[in-house]
């Protein structure tokens, strides 16, 4: 009975044509921005679950705009997200076309960031015979798209060398659903974060100012008065 649910599920969604196309802007501390089409063949539109997923703990709604087109449902939604956890959390659906997936982000030694996404479709049962009729029977494979834009640079990625721009920091994948039935598929990264010379130029400001003030007080001791009126007066006080 469940295997019939979870297929029905499948069924529903890739029959629906559901077509997904995603431009995230990561940030350094791992908040962010996204934008999403999602082009989906049905009978009515859904306003309440974008509205019930943008309630959700560090997802901040910018804004939303629903269309039709024919038969099929256009959503154009961009939103906030303040850590990679609270984008992760939006992803609660129960299908098992899950093109939202998990990111995990990662600090490793040498200043390298680690991103990994993870998405899948099916019951990750290669023997399921529903799955497999559904997969060669459907009429039009939806496509799934995906953009980041990284604040680190690039090192190392899975994503095509097309695909890929060094220079602006930015990363694109696109999988065809047709190809990717009951299987993981990840979009993996390696990022290094710039070294920290304005850090290092402010410690190496503030060394100086020390330095120079200490040498301002020995040049006061030395070619003035002024701390010998200070010692005056202390004893002074100090009677």
């Amino acid at each position: 009975m469940k295997r019939l649910a979870i297929c029905i599920l499948a069924m529903l969604a890739l029959f629906g044509c559901v077509h997904y196309d995603e431009e995230m802007w990561l940030h350094r501390d791992g908040s962010g921005k996204a934008k999403i089409r999602i082009v989906h063949r049905s009978q009515y539109e859904n306003p309440e679950e974008i509205l019930r997923k943008a309630s959700l703990p560090g997802i901040t709604l910018l804004s939303y705009k629903i269309q039709r087109q024919g038969q099929d449902v256009i959503y154009d939604i961009s939103f906030k997200f303040k850590s990679v956890e609270a984008f992760n959390n939006v992803n609660d659906q129960l299908g098992s076309a899950d093109f939202w997936g998990k990111i995990t982000l990662n600090k490793e030694p040498g200043r390298r960031i680690s991103f990994k996404r993870r998405i899948a479709l099916g019951s990750q049962d290669e023997e399921d015979e529903l799955e497999s009729f559904f997969s060669k029977n459907q009429a039009e494979h939806a496509i799934w798209n995906y953009k980041l834009h990284s604040p680190w640079k690039i090192v190392s990625t899975n994503a095509s060398p097309e695909n890929t721009d060094i220079k602006n920091k930015t990363l694109s994948w696109s999988y065809d659903t047709a190809e990717m039935w009951n299987k993981d598929e990840y979009m993996t990264a390696e990022f290094r974060k710039s070294f920290p010379w304005f850090v290092i130029v402010i410690a190496v400001i503030g060394l100086l100012l020390i330095l120079s003030l200490i040498f301002w007080l020995f040049r006061i001791g030395k070619h003035s008065h002024l701390l010998d009126r200070i010692k005056h007066h202390a004893g002074l006080w100090d009677q």
